[in-house]
């Protein structure tokens, strides 16, 4: 089982900013205690993933924190990232583990148990579960039924993330389902103080989590 910490994962997107420079907000989150990044700007041509992505890549490195690319393998190999988060849309899990080093962390989107269950047989590290609220952005993401989530985590043997429309408010909430920690991006870039919301996510994980 490779090691990484999924407790505070930070997935970016420069639309929930609220006027803050880019780089300084992932730089803020990550010195306060993000434990893994994710770098997702659907956006962004090829190009610009690469060019935003050598600096994102950058200061994950200054901090020691995992940086994973969404959905495009290509730019992950082309950065030697530590991984790749697919969607069920997105290219195979098995194309990814052909492209990347064995080591790398491959994650995957997933909405049931069924799918839970096929991801994990094809060799993924982690699955994002949701979405659990409402989300803004992902625009035909279709929040997932009562029990659902708690279905998936008893399910698989993989660590399981809960998506969508995660703050702090629910943060807690979701690791009391099983969760191994929360993918969010408002609930972190565009919260009022990212240093003092996610150092209260740190609390919260070492609360709920020690109890397991």
């Amino acid at each position: 089982m490779k090691k990484f910490d999924l407790s505070v994962y930070l997935v970016t997107d420069r639309h929930c900013l609220r006027g803050r420079d880019f780089y300084a907000a992932i730089e803020e989150a990550l010195k306060a205690g993000v434990t893994l990044l994710q770098l997702r700007e659907k956006d962004a041509s090829f190009q610009e993933l690469l060019e935003e992505g050598r600096k994102v890549q950058a200061l994950c490195r200054k901090y020691q924190v995992p940086f994973l690319i969404d959905d495009q393998v290509e730019v992950a190999r082309a950065l030697d990232a530590d991984g790749v988060h697919l969607g069920q849309e997105d290219e195979a899990i098995e194309r990814a583990r052909a492209v990347l080093d064995r080591e790398k962390i491959i994650g995957i989107s997933a909405h049931n148990v069924e799918e839970a269950l096929e991801a994990q047989r094809k060799g993924a590290d982690y699955l994002g579960v949701g979405a659990l609220y409402p989300t803004g952005s992902k625009k035909n993401a279709s929040v997932l039924a009562p029990g659902v989530f708690r279905q998936v985590v008893e399910a698989v043997r993989i660590p399981v993330v809960g998506i969508g429309g995660i703050h702090e408010a629910q943060y807690g909430q979701v690791l009391d389902q099983g969760a191994a920690g929360c993918a969010m991006i408002s609930g972190i870039l565009g919260a009022d103080d990212i240093t003092a919301t996610v150092k209260r996510l740190k609390v919260q994980a070492a609360k709920h989590l020690q109890k397991r």
